[in-house]
């Protein structure tokens, strides 16, 4: 089963931060991705009523490639959507272009409402 999270385990956040990212989590809480019992993947997300900001989300690498990555970010990204009026991203990334976020500057927006979900359904092919 696969299962989204918010932990303040410091241990847990670290842990992953280190293995994806090659640091420690710098925050107090973050999100995990869990599969079974097994956390697979961390954000670093900042919220609040006007903005939320996703800082860094990732995956461990044996667990890349299989759409957990993608899971991840969009029920992270429907969450925020029902929480704060308007989404960033704190990097680019053509990824998040598919759900309606514009560059600007360093980073990524758009507002809440303007979200969508493409389908990755390949039942058309």
């Amino acid at each position: 089963m696969i299962n989204l999270t918010a932990t303040n385990d410091k241990k847990i956040l670290d842990g992953l931060s280190n293995k994806i990212f090659g640091v420690p989590f710098d925050g107090g809480v973050g999100y995990i991705l869990q599969l079974d019992e097994e956390a697979v993947g961390v954000a670093k997300v900042i919220v609040n009523p006007d903005v939320s900001t996703i800082v860094s989300i990732g995956v461990l690498k044996e667990h890349r490639r299989k759409g957990y990555g993608d899971f991840f970010t969009r029920v992270l990204l429907h969450v925020l959507s029902q929480v704060s009026a308007y989404l960033v991203v704190g990097y680019k990334s053509k990824y998040f272009t598919q759900f309606g976020f514009k560059d600007s500057f360093d980073e990524m927006f758009m507002k809440s409402k303007d979200i969508v979900f493409p389908s990755k359904c390949q039942h058309d092919k």
